[in-house]
């Protein structure tokens, strides 16, 4: 196998994970993640459409739409979470501590 389309395989895979770690809302580790993934994408080579073998690019294509797909998702994911702890900092403080229907 083609040693980019190897990473470009192992790229997905990393994408897929990070897509699941948003899902389980597990932050730490999707950073963790992003990290590793972000190691991967400094060691593709920078012409890497050169080194692939024309039989090769509708598999790297079909690679880096899914890694596209997956980002989308993330993004899509990590903007809620941003959106939900902008409004908890907006809440005066002890808000969190009240009940939501104090008694009468």
């Amino acid at each position: 196998m083609n040693p980019a389309l190897g990473a470009l395989q192992q790229l997905s895979s990393l994408s897929q994970v990070m897509l699941a770690d948003a899902r389980g809302s597990d932050w730490e580790l999707l950073l963790q993640h992003d990290a590793q993934r972000r190691t991967l994408i400094e060691a593709l080579p920078a012409d890497l459409a050169v080194r692939l073998p024309a039989a090769a690019a509708d598999e790297a294509r079909t690679l880096i739409e899914s890694c596209q797909r997956c980002d989308t998702g993330i993004r899509a994911l990590v903007a809620r979470r941003q959106a939900e702890l902008r409004v908890v900092l907006r809440q005066p403080a002890g808000v969190m501590n009240r009940p939501a229907h104090p008694e009468r």
